[in-house]
């Protein structure tokens, strides 16, 4: 995670999962994120193909200038990005645990900023993990002259890895080779 935004929802949300894998959706207070509401997101996975944003930022929407409640996230993405974002949303959600991509937000007339997606698993009401906390942050929007977004490129996937454990029941242990006496009567 390069943008200290997304090191600061990483944080939060690792607070808030309590040692458990993910935390409830019911755990994330938006009053405690002021700093980063307008470019959060909320997405709700309705299968592999569709996760539908539930809640979209002020910020993410001014940028592409369009509203995004009740549409697919992975719309963002054309051609093979597409394929490999919503692999790395899966894993986020499957293992679960934080993924990131970077990718270049680019305008009509080629304007591009590159911007840092970072996707976090929630529980939803039922138990499952089958949400995800979002942060869509911009590294210089400038660079975009207040044009809007209309498509991205991905530049680099930082899939979701499972924390290393703490306690391996299946390590082996580090034997030290003992001398031992052996009699033989022969």
């Amino acid at each position: 995670m390069r943008h200290p935004n997304s090191r600061t929802l990483h944080a939060y949300w690792d607070a808030r999962r309590r040692g458990g894998s993910a935390p409830a959706r019911a755990d994330i207070a938006p009053q405690d994120l002021g700093a980063l509401l307008s470019h959060l997101f909320l997405l709700r996975r309705m299968d592999q193909d569709h996760h539908v944003f539930r809640l979209a930022g002020t910020g993410l929407c001014r940028l592409h200038q369009r509203e995004f409640r009740d549409q697919n996230f992975l719309s963002l993405g054309t051609g093979q990005d597409r394929p490999m974002m919503s692999a790395l949303l899966e894993g986020a959600l499957g293992a679960p645990a934080p993924a990131t991509a970077m990718a270049d937000a680019i305008t009509l007339d080629g304007r591009a900023c590159a911007v840092e997606v970072t996707l976090l698993p929630l529980r939803g009401p039922e138990g499952q993990v089958d949400r995800a906390l979002g942060l869509y942050q911009p590294l210089d929007a400038s660079r975009l002259g207040g044009r809007p977004v209309v498509r991205h490129r991905l530049a680099l996937l930082h899939p979701a890895r499972l924390p290393d454990p703490s306690l391996s029941l299946f390590a082996t242990r580090e034997r030290t080779p003992r001398r031992a006496l052996a009699a033989n009567d022969g």
